[in-house]
């Protein structure tokens, strides 16, 4: 479908029946790419490299099927291409990128990068179970979150209110979020949350969290 971002809405919109996307149907999308890069099976590029989900590049790293130096470089090509498909996501698609947007992606993704050095590290002197690398690279999926959250704030930077709302009703919020989405509608400006976003690893859940920021 014709899905567009209509600027002055802050949603997408169907050109030819009319209708705005869902809040809800947004945030779908959000897991269901975050899903996909944790679960895809392998595919060979045609310049012959190999891209596969993190479930799969654990278990190939785990039984010497993979290089360690190899689940590196592939690891942090996952995590760029999740941070950027989240972030334009938040945004509202590829044509409202800018300069700075990119550069906020950038931002985002050397954080990950330094993270996942000392991880790398670890996976190559064999010090991790394919049950411990599978766990701790999903956390690294789970945190491509925040670059759909920071994208929000981008397309919503005429906005004067935030809300942190709850994710979904069967998730175990942690005491941080808790807190936050009962401070109700605040100001942008006031920085509310210190600079906390859902996904960020700034709350008690670290980048399990599956909640989201509203704007008015």
């Amino acid at each position: 479908m014709p899905w567009t971002w209509n600027t002055a809405s802050h949603r997408y919109h169907n050109t030819t029946t009319g209708r705005f996307m869902g809040r809800d149907e947004v945030l779908g999308y959000v897991q269901q790419s975050l899903d996909a890069a944790r679960t895809a099976p392998a595919i060979t590029l045609a310049d012959g490299t190999l891209t596969a989900g993190t479930d799969l590049l654990a278990n190939l790293v785990s039984n010497g099927m993979l290089s360690p130096r190899d689940w590196h470089e592939q690891m942090r090509a996952e995590i760029k291409s999740e941070v950027i498909r989240q972030y334009m996501l938040g945004r509202g698609g590829r044509a409202q990128m800018t300069a700075k947007d990119w550069g906020s992606c950038g931002g985002i993704i050397a954080d990950q990068f330094r993270y996942l050095k000392d991880f790398a590290k670890l996976v190559a002197d064999g010090k991790l179970s394919e049950a411990q690398i599978r766990a701790r690279a999903a956390m690294y999926v789970n945190s491509a979150r925040e670059g759909f959250e920071r994208g929000q704030a981008r397309a919503n930077a005429d906005a004067k209110d935030v809300i942190w709302v709850l994710g979904p009703v069967k998730t175990e919020h942690c005491a941080d979020c808790m807190a936050f989405a009962d401070m109700g509608w605040q100001l942008v400006a006031d920085d509310p949350y210190l600079g906390a976003l859902p996904g960020s690893g700034h709350t008690e859940c670290l980048t399990a969290c599956q909640c989201t920021l509203e704007y008015r």
